[in-house]
């Protein structure tokens, strides 16, 4: 259909570029109702968000410390201080508004807030669980990502993410926002991949905001930088993983 060909154009133009969505994410505070509300995903991602809190009761119960980077307004960060004795746990997220809900969400005084890029030297110490749920896609190259994301993590700890994947994307836009809308984002994210490439990445507008792998390029990733894979899940839209660094 004329929408998956629009994306694909653009996402050859962007090839190899970083997603440029940090403006546009330093001025919302993510509000996921839309999506797990869908006829169509709505059971998949609260199943993913499941996985994801039992992995941090798994594996964050020895933990001094836990990072979860895009925390958004705090439902993982909630999770490590309801069933992790973790002293300290530390939220890192580009939105202040967002983490605004998080303190007023969890209210726990081993909780520190840190508003910041994830690409910039923030001084942090590494953690014995590192967490980036839904945000992988949107901070970069998933495999830099995913890369840098280590260097957080101690000897012997874990990583606990996801990623949205591209195998059934479409099918799952047109349920969210409905066949015209998606259209139009897709118009709206070839315009930008556009303006990206004849300006050199100086005209931006957001509409590229995400790097979107298909599973097995996902897998292939975690194969590639794992030094043990803890679990994996390749559903229909989302790739869940663990792993030990």
């Amino acid at each position: 259909m004329l929408a998956e060909v629009l994306f694909g154009i653009g996402r050859q133009l962007v090839k190899g570029q970083r997603p440029r969505g940090r403006e546009y994410f330093a001025r919302r505070a993510w509000d996921p109702t839309r999506y797990n509300r869908s006829t169509l995903g709505g059971p998949e991602i609260e199943d993913n968000e499941r996985r994801i809190v039992e992995l941090i009761e798994k594996y964050a119960q020895d933990a001094q410390r836990t990072i979860e980077f895009g925390c958004g307004p705090g439902d993982y960060l909630r999770a490590v201080a309801k069933y992790t004795p973790a002293p300290e746990i530390v939220g890192v997220d580009v939105s202040a508004k967002a983490l605004e809900i998080a303190k007023r969400r969890v209210n726990d005084p081993r909780l520190r807030l840190v508003n910041g890029d994830f690409w910039a030297d923030l001084e942090l110490e590494k953690a014995d669980v590192v967490i980036c749920v839904g945000a992988i896609h949107h901070l970069g190259r998933v495999r830099e990502v995913i890369d840098r994301l280590r260097t957080f993590v101690k000897p012997g700890g874990v990583l606990i993410g996801n990623v949205w994947t591209m195998d059934n994307y479409h099918e799952y836009q047109r349920n969210v926002h409905g066949s015209l809308r998606h259209l139009g984002r897709a118009v709206l994210f070839l315009a930008n991949a556009i303006a990206l490439k004849v300006t050199n990445g100086r005209v931006n507008w957001g509409s590229f905001r995400s790097e979107v792998l298909y599973n097995n390029q996902v897998d292939e990733i975690l194969s590639d930088l794992s030094e043990e894979i803890l679990y994996r899940s390749n559903t229909r839209y989302i790739t869940g993983f663990a792993i030990r660094c």
